[in-house]
């Protein structure tokens, strides 16, 4: 072989393994979390678009923790929003009729009673929380088990229907909800229903299937109704349906008192109520049950 040869050969290997020393993931990712928040900070500033890098703050501090960033959006949100929404729920036939029966139901909103320090890092309550996503947290009302003769296993297969908003920013098709995000409601209004069946309050989510029957659209007010249909042991298996209301959203004008001129726009069983998906699911009681923060307890 010609000295040239074997030169050309020299001069490849070290061309390579340079290129192998100076590119590893790996390394880089390690490097990154050696150097600190601050350069961690940069690197993601970097990465998101000019108009959402920075969010101002009294003390001029260019990065935000995540608490600090969550009450910057909060503060940042249309107050009179949420209460107009709030306003329009209260006009919901079933909503009406679920208060007038608070001796078999009780109304609850779950997501607000979870502490902050918490509830920042909750799916539901905090990431999917917001303007253009959902508006208001989740009302719920959960059978009490007051009523027939059988209290004890009426309490153990509790129902409940949650009523909720679903805005714009959380679509997968423009113009239409990610199914991704009602598999998660689903999965979310489930657990709080068979958290009666469990002696801890919790169970975790064994098995989950949705059928998705219609397209879901945003800027709806949606019903899920939902039962515990049976309990062995630690398995609770609850069935439910979701639908969203035809009265489109945000409104021309909402203002307080009859903020809706047709009612019709507020029932389930109205021509444009559209039932957008059923599931099943099986939930489980851990067993290290004793050892987790409980946030579903009735």
């Amino acid at each position: 072989m010609s000295n040239v040869s074997q030169t050309a050969r020299r001069l490849l290997r070290s061309r390579n393994a340079l290129a192998l020393k100076s590119y590893s993931p790996t390394g880089s990712i390690a490097r990154l979390h050696q150097q600190g928040p601050s350069r961690s900070a940069v690197v993601h500033d970097q990465a998101i678009p000019q108009d959402q890098r920075h969010v101002p703050t009294p003390e001029g501090s260019r990065f935000l923790s995540h608490a600090q960033q969550q009450k910057a959006r909060t503060s940042q949100r249309p107050q009179h929003e949420s209460t107009e929404l709030d306003t329009l729920v209260s006009q919901i036939p079933i909503v009406q009729t679920l208060r007038d029966s608070h001796k078999a139901y009780k109304e609850t909103r779950p997501h607000l009673a979870i502490p902050p320090a918490i509830r920042q890092h909750h799916f539901v309550g905090g990431s999917l929380a917001g303007t253009g996503k959902l508006a208001f947290q989740p009302y719920m009302w959960t059978s009490t088990g007051k009523t027939g003769t059988q209290a004890k296993e009426r309490k153990r297969a509790s129902s409940v229907v949650s009523v909720f908003h679903i805005g714009q920013d959380l679509c997968g098709h423009p113009g239409f909800v990610h199914g991704g995000l009602l598999s998660v409601l689903f999965d979310e209004v489930f657990a709080r229903c068979v958290s009666a069946a469990f002696p801890s309050g919790l169970g975790m989510t064994a098995n989950l299937n949705v059928d998705f029957r219609k397209p879901a659209l945003p800027d709806r007010l949606y019903v899920l109704r939902t039962e515990t249909v049976k309990v062995e042991g630690r398995k609770a298996w609850v069935e439910g349906r979701m639908t969203y209301l035809p009265l489109s959203l945000p409104l021309c004008s909402m203002e307080s008192g009859a903020i809706v001129p047709d009612a019709s726009l507020l029932r389930e069983d109205s021509e444009g109520a559209v039932m957008v998906a059923e599931a099943k699911a099986l939930f489980i009681e851990p067993k290290f049950a004793d050892s987790m923060v409980s946030i579903y307890k009735n």
